[in-house]
């Protein structure tokens, strides 16, 4: 809206107030000689100003109520020019970015119905401003539950229990998730993560992992049973080599053929021993009956003097910082294997010489416990495959001999069923460092 006047707003209104103003100062001191009338007069023109006044107001503030654009505004003088104009054009500009976002929510909307994924879009105080099919189906929701808060459409729901911090940190619930039952289909499986959007708005999303669970289910049987039908033939094997070697003949290479394959035996049962160990913490996905309040630094000094004087570390400089007040609640078995795990790889898998520190502490609540070294360091490519079943980044001959390929997938899995997460950290001849921390759950410090 442009005005066609020549003066500005405040110059119209400035002039109108003066020339009122004026005319009725005349009028009044014109009364005392030409009689009341004149006043009344100057009252009249007093009046109908502030009347005039007060209309445009009205039908101003009439229009600002409305707030709509399609009708259009008042007709204005004065003082209320710059104002409707201000008014229109952020009206104007509010309607531009309004159709912008429902141009952009519908995009939302059409590739969130693309995906396989159900979303259910929360703000901060956990209500619900939008869910898709998929949500519907998978959590049994309806549109009719737009709007409503979280606790009270999913109640004791344990998708709950990715908002409380105790137990998920929004790191770990955006990435790990939960898995569970599908509360429309328990048969099924369905995996559910929470994403901190920024400070207005959280994400949750959930997908079905019903076929990829059967498929790791059926593999891990698979090697449980496959470990467990080899070791009674290579029992016998190992048997019959110990003889050969008690009752061999003279001739070096027969004695030597017989050694070799003796230790061959040896590193197979190790595999199958690893593997069984492997088969049945994945199974237990439930922490065992005997988990217990245990006394780290009294366990972990034990398995670093066992660690240290052992025949493959008397080379290797050993250092070690122990909080003596920090404990953990956890499987004994499965923490030592832990401990243990860490501290060999570093020593099989380091030249002698090399600086070995343990570290057991309390870092923002968290338990943790460090095994680092600065050896030659893991290149970058290998880092993602290192927990991963029989794979191996070793560099001599011995060391893929005596390394089975399964000590950090048998330490990652028991973190997991832990609750506990495992940090890699390294570069090649920097060293590496492995961090297991444990959750504020499983931790007590004495102090």
């Amino acid at each position: 809206m442009k005005p066609s006047l020549k003066r500005s707003g405040l110059n119209q209104e400035k002039w109108i107030f003066l020339v009122v103003s004026l005319l009725c100062l005349v009028l009044l001191v014109a009364g005392f000689w030409l009689g009341f009338w004149v006043w009344l007069t100057a009252t009249f023109i007093l009046s109908v100003y502030i009347i005039w006044w007060v209309v445009r107001l009205v039908r101003f503030y009439r229009w600002f109520k409305q707030d709509d654009l399609r009708l259009s505004p008042p007709k204005v003088f004065g003082l209320l020019i710059s104002p409707l104009q201000r008014l229109v054009k952020e009206r104007q500009q509010a309607e531009r970015i309004q159709n912008n976002n429902k141009e952009l929510i519908q995009q939302f909307r059409t590739m969130v119905e693309a995906l396989p994924y159900a979303t259910v879009l929360l703000n901060k105080a956990l209500t619900i401003k939008y869910l898709n099919e998929r949500a519907e189906q998978m959590f049994g929701l309806s549109q009719s539950d737009v709007g409503k808060s979280l606790q009270q459409v999913f109640g004791q729901s344990k998708v709950m229990s990715l908002f409380d911090h105790h137990i998920f940190t929004p790191e770990k619930a955006a990435k790990d998730g939960l898995k569970m039952p599908q509360p429309t289909a328990p048969d099924r499986l369905i995996k559910t993560r929470l994403i901190d959007v920024n400070r207005y708005r959280y994400l949750l999303l959930a997908h079905d992992v019903s076929a990829m669970e059967a498929l790791q289910k059926s593999r891990k049987n698979f090697m449980a049973n496959a470990s467990h039908e080899l070791r009674t033939p290579l029992t016998v094997i190992t048997g019959y080599l110990e003889f050969l070697q008690n009752n061999s003949s003279d001739s070096p290479q027969v004695s030597r053929a017989i050694q070799q394959a003796y230790e061959q035996s040896q590193r197979m049962a190790q595999i199958i021993a690893d593997m069984l160990s492997l088969s049945r913490i994945e199974h237990d996905s439930v922490m065992a009956t005997d988990e217990e309040m245990i006394d780290m630094p009294l366990l972990l000094n034990r398995l670093f003097n066992d660690v240290k004087h052992s025949a493959d570390a008397r080379q290797h400089i050993f250092n070690a910082q122990i909080d003596s007040q920090l404990l953990l609640k956890g499987s004994r078995s499965e923490i030592t294997g832990i401990c243990l795990n860490l501290l060999h790889n570093a020593v099989l898998h380091t030249d002698p010489g090399t600086q070995i520190q343990l570290r057991w502490f309390l870092q923002s609540g968290q338990a943790c416990l460090m095994v680092k070294d600065n050896g030659s360091g893991i290149a970058a490519k290998h880092l993602p495959h290192v927990t991963e079943r029989f794979y191996r980044v070793a560099k001599s001959a011995k060391q893929k001999q005596v390394s089975t390929g399964l000590g950090l997938a048998i330490v990652k899995h028991i973190g997991i069923k832990h609750g506990a997460e495992l940090i890699i950290d390294s570069q090649r001849n920097q060293g590496s460092c492995f961090t297991m921390k444990f959750p504020v759950n499983r931790t007590k410090h004495k102090g």
